[in-house]
């Protein structure tokens, strides 16, 4: 049996992804519970110009941004576009 961690740091197993599938899966579908709190994703409105911009970071730079993401409750995204807004 297969022991996995979420981004969120919960762990779980095959047996957990076998009980999640059959909820989606039934009449009842997905009834709305959450393994851990919701993050924000993209913006809802970010404008027409929006474009990807992808640049090279090495694995412990990579590692201190998702870090300070996670302890500000944001995605590694948002808190780019948050450090460029303060320059």
């Amino acid at each position: 049996m297969g022991h996995y961690t979420g981004v969120n740091g919960e762990d779980f197993t095959d047996d957990d992804l076998e009980a999640w599938a059959s909820q989606a899966e039934s009449a009842q579908g997905y009834t709305g519970g959450h393994i851990g709190p919701a993050r924000a994703g993209r913006p809802v409105s970010i404008g027409a110009q929006v474009r990807p911009f992808t640049f090279r970071v090495d694995a412990a730079r990579r590692a201190k941004l998702h870090k300070v993401a996670a302890e500000q409750g944001t995605t590694v995204s948002a808190l780019l576009r948050k450090l460029i807004d303060s320059l």
